[in-house]
């Protein structure tokens, strides 16, 4: 019996050769996901999909761009980051956004595929590859828009998290480097109060910031000598911390010379603007006030360098704020500086303080708290069994009315 019925060829083969691809396709794409990691960077992720891409399709000339932040915060910028062959078209450095979106509908001679990445949120293109023909045609990438796409996928998630990776990494490189300044800073600062017979002193310092700019010393020079240092430097961060140190190195460096007599106050101020003068631009000056307290004579020698005048308190309550008045350390390198010697009897208070101690803000009446603040501040720890800490924790820090925004510090230094 002869089998009259219509030739019908299966196409089982086919298809069942389009999922084997599918899947070696699928496993090739998730063994290339796990090479992927956050360690390579962004421009070592790039240049992998790239490598990959022209292995896959035996092609020797490509190019990569990777977006990049401006600075200046305009418009974003991508930077050639890999390129090979094409040699007779000029890639520039840098492109603007608008030149690379060109080359995304009308990509450069000789460019046969573009594949622009786009961030993991799909909202904005970070990276753009292209590629030349193939060396053999069979490999050519045309038809291949599910693997570019996904391959496109892969690279801008690994991107993005290889770029929060870095940010994070970053973040922690500057606030280790940051509690190392703090700690640095620290030991800078007086580590227990001197002995000086006839004077009791008192110190608080607070910084706005993991890093300061405020300075304070209190120094014995003999028996009855002390010099008391308060400073501020311009700015916050690293910067106001090492030009601090820097003042703090050239004050200790010259305080034998004090001892003994061969600087007086004047000349050691003087020294000390020039030396920072010399060193730092005029932008980054300090405001100081040094000042000498003498229990033989029950005086107080007094330089104020652009800073907030110190303030006496005598023992029947009487405030008087220290007029003398000279420019910041730092902005001309050679300048005078004049001195006020005051009284400095039994029960006499002297204040020095920072401004972020006067121009604490109030909350509700936007007024800062000014001389007139900071003296009754400073008649509440006087007149009273609190200290400094005590009283600025509870009048100004704890306070709901009160906004402090600057470094802060104080010192006391009172006759007994």
């Amino acid at each position: 019996m002869t089998d009259n019925s219509p030739n019908i060829i299966s196409p089982l083969p086919d298809l069942e050769r389009d999922l084997r691809r599918e899947r070696f396709a699928m496993r090739s794409l998730l063994e290339f996901a796990r090479t992927l990691t956050p360690d390579l960077g962004t421009i070592g992720i790039l240049k992998s999909i790239q490598r990959t891409i022209m292995g896959k399709a035996l092609i020797t000339d490509g190019f990569a761009y990777m977006s990049v932040e401006n600075p200046d915060g305009s418009d974003r910028r991508f930077q050639l980051v890999s390129h090979s062959g094409l040699r007779h078209f000029p890639f520039p450095e840098n492109i603007s956004f608008e030149h690379l979106e060109t080359w995304i509908f009308s990509p450069p001679d000789g460019v046969r595929t573009t594949l622009p990445v786009f961030d993991s949120e799909q909202n904005e293109i970070i990276a753009f590859l292209g590629f030349g023909k193939s060396l053999v045609p069979q490999a050519e990438l045309v038809g291949e828009e599910n693997y570019l796409e996904s391959l496109s996928l892969l690279a801008g998630i690994a991107i993005t998290n290889a770029r929060l990776f870095e940010s994070e990494r970053e973040r922690e490189r500057l606030e280790s480097e940051l509690r190392l300044a703090r700690e640095i800073q620290q030991s800078l600062l007086p580590q227990q109060l001197p002995v000086v017979a006839g004077l009791s002193f008192s110190a608080y310092s607070r910084q706005s910031e993991l890093v300061g700019g405020d300075y304070y010393d209190l120094l014995p020079l003999d028996d009855h000598r002390v010099l008391l240092v308060i400073a501020d430097v311009v700015g916050k961060g690293i910067s106001a911390a090492i030009l601090m140190s820097n003042l703090q190195a050239s004050l200790h460096a010259l305080l034998s010379q004090l001892r003994s007599g061969a600087l007086s106050l004047v000349s050691l101020v003087e020294t000390l603007n020039t030396l920072i003068a010399k060193s730092t631009s005029a932008e980054r000056f300090i405001t100081a006030v040094f000042a000498i307290v003498d229990t033989s004579k029950n005086t107080i020698t007094t330089i104020v360098c652009g800073h907030p005048r110190p303030m006496l308190f005598s023992a029947d309550g009487v405030v008087t704020e220290i007029l003398t008045g000279g420019l910041p350390l730092g902005i001309i390198a050679e300048t005078t500086f004049e001195e006020q010697l005051s009284p400095f009897n039994h029960g006499t208070n002297v204040l020095l303080y920072t401004d972020g101690l006067s121009e604490a803000m109030g909350k509700s009446e936007g007024k800062m708290l000014g001389t007139s603040g900071v003296a009754r501040l400073a008649k509440i720890f006087i007149s009273t069994a609190n200290s400094i800490e005590e009283t600025i924790e509870e009048q100004l820090v704890a306070h709901t009315v009160m906004n402090v925004r600057d470094d802060l510090t104080l010192v006391v230094a009172r006759r007994v």
